[in-house]
């Protein structure tokens, strides 16, 4: 059976040669398991990248794959993955808190979070995991915490905006992501591991938010969506509207199972992405159904309700799928 690999596997796999940094080639590694369909015709491929990334871990905690420092993974859970990071004392961990379950270690003083804190964020019926990291400055940058960025299906970079230095903060962690081959914006096109992001003005409560906001929008508004939020103002319409926007980060669908003759299975949806076929979210649901699939029905963004559709049947959101095999 070929292996039908996506063009961004393909890509990832291309990455993977030049890259040195031991985590680098974990978190990639971790990507193209992620991106790898699951079929009978990629058992070895997907049983040579388990080898590999337990070999890598198994140097980075010998020591052997870093000349200093060590590695940390986040087992990622929900619809995806998506890091936090931000200069110090930006309220990265209030944020996360709000959003998400509380935090242990929030403060109100620089360098309180010093360890990951991953923690799940509640949207209608699904969770996405988000990842509180410790604050990137200069000096204080953990190799670890990049690879968990670099690793990541997208990012939110939380500023203060009540701050002086909020865009001097903001150009640094941009300038060192770069540096660092990794590329944080709205859209791709500047190189390097694009992550989707959104970059939030955090504490636009505090009165000297009131002109930096706008100051920060017109700076980088060009290259990310920019979102006022407070932790100490925040309310449930605005919680909701914001974690709205974290989710359509991932730019994934909600898609409902249905077996035939039953009724569907409304409460755990699946989530794939964007764009996705009828065929793509049969290799979702089980590897063989790619090869035994004979009809596919629709309810949601079909013409008529239960329409019999095509493999390449581009889903939507809040679709309802039968799989007849």
């Amino acid at each position: 059976m070929p292996a039908n690999l996506p063009p961004q596997y393909v890509k990832a796999e291309e990455r993977l040669r030049a890259a040195k940094d031991p985590g680098e080639r974990i978190a990639i590694l971790e990507e193209m398991w992620s991106l790898l369909p699951k079929h009978k015709g990629t058992d070895k491929i997907q049983a040579d990248i388990k080898r590999r990334i337990s070999k890598l871990k198994e140097q980075a905690e010998k020591g052997g794959g870093r000349k200093k420092g060590f590695s940390i993974s986040i087992v990622r859970e929900g619809a995806g993955q998506i890091a936090v990071l931000g200069p110090p004392n930006a309220g990265k961990s209030s944020f996360v808190s709000i959003l998400a379950h509380p935090v242990s270690g929030v403060a109100p003083y620089p360098f309180s979070t010093t360890v990951p804190h991953p923690a799940m964020m509640p949207w209608r019926d699904v969770r996405v995991q988000l990842v509180d990291l410790p604050p990137f400055a200069p000096g204080h940058v953990e190799h670890w915490a990049v690879d968990i960025v670099r690793g990541a299906d997208a990012a939110v970079l939380v500023v203060d905006a009540a701050g002086v230095t909020a865009r001097e903060d903001t150009e640094w962690i941009l300038a060192e992501m770069d540096r660092r081959r990794i590329t944080l914006g709205a859209a791709a096109g500047r190189g390097g591991d694009f992550k989707r992001t959104i970059l939030v003005a955090n504490k636009a409560d505090l009165p000297e938010a009131g002109a930096a906001i706008p100051a920060i929008a017109g700076q980088f508004g060009r290259r990310f969506e920019v979102v006022s939020f407070s932790s100490a103002a925040a309310n449930p319409a605005g919680v909701e509207s914001m974690r709205t926007r974290v989710f359509d980060l991932l730019g994934v669908v909600r898609i409902y199972s249905k077996e035939p003759g039953r009724k569907p299975d409304l409460d755990q949806p699946f989530t794939v992405r964007a764009g996705s076929t009828v065929l793509d979210f049969a290799a979702h649901v089980h590897k063989d159904f790619t090869r035994s699939l004979k009809q596919a029905r629709i309810w949601g963004s079909a013409r008529f309700e239960g329409q019999a559709v095509s493999r390449g049947h581009i889903l939507r959101d809040g679709d309802i799928v039968e799989l007849s095999l």
